[in-house]
């Protein structure tokens, strides 16, 4: 995350709240704003304290929306590493047409704002303890989570075996494209493999069609080797896209004890 692309607001930086009888959520002050493809954002939120938070965790977001009015919650992956320990968090958000509360985070949100939130959540995580090699499958803001794994593992200096498989529609919407660009490039133990779903005359990807059985064979051999039996996948993204890529893994075999899935994205 390297640049702010919204100004400080202005008076009414708790225009987002919603009346929270219950005191179960936390408020959250956006402190930066950065573009991550032409439908990602990231937001930098500095919370009341630390969280014990683990790599590929999320947190549910809770806004006043002002048309319709009303109230909504959202899940939204951290994609910053948990180590070192710090206040600060950063979530991706990708903004999808027609939705109520992407389209407010992506353009109408301001530094300085408040947000209510409560995490952290999720069980589709990684430790230097879970071991290795893993395999990364990642669609949408799905990618998301597994880039808060990858920035963990690098932050530790882990040498464990890892693999981002990255599923977008074209190369503009490529989340963390440069950040992993550049992590490829300098951490011997990672590498990531792209497809795409709507530009098949794009040279950048590996693929250019929806995760299958056939790719992730293929990837698993060219990344672990193809008599490795113990990869674990990771699996993130919008719910037909895991649904889908588990049934890839089944039918090549994989245990559900090897796999894991978030589907909020």
């Amino acid at each position: 995350m390297s640049s702010i692309a919204a100004p400080p607001a202005p008076a009414g930086e708790r225009r987002f709240l919603a009346p929270d009888r219950g005191r179960s959520w936390d408020e959250a002050r956006v402190t930066a704003i950065a573009p991550e493809s032409t439908s990602g954002t990231t937001l930098r939120l500095a919370l009341p304290e630390v969280p014990e938070l683990q790599a590929g965790q999320y947190y549910l977001l809770r806004l006043a929306t002002p048309s319709p009015p009303g109230v909504v919650e959202q899940a939204y992956s951290v994609s910053s590493s948990p180590h070192p320990p710090s206040a600060e968090i950063e979530i991706t958000v990708r903004e999808v047409t027609g939705g109520r509360i992407s389209p407010l985070l992506a353009h109408h949100v301001r530094v300085g704002d408040l947000l209510h939130v409560r995490g952290p959540f999720g069980f589709l995580t990684w430790s230097e303890e879970d071991g290795g090699p893993l395999l990364l499958l990642g669609a949408g803001s799905g990618v998301a989570p597994l880039m808060s794994i990858v920035r963990y593992a690098a932050a530790r200096g882990a040498t464990t075996p890892m693999t981002v498989f990255c599923s977008s529609r074209d190369r503009s919407t490529v989340l963390f494209r440069q950040p992993l660009e550049k992590l490829d490039r300098a951490e011997p133990w990672l590498s990531v493999v792209h497809t795409f779903t709507r530009d098949s005359d794009d040279s950048y990807p590996r693929y250019h069609r929806r995760i299958d059985a056939v790719m992730i064979a293929e990837v698993t051999a060219a990344s672990f080797g193809s008599a490795r039996a113990d990869v674990t996948y990771l699996v993130a993204g919008p719910p037909d896209m895991v649904a889908a890529v588990r049934r890839a893994l089944s039918e090549l075999g994989v245990p559900d004890a090897r796999m894991a899935s978030e589907d909020h994205a």
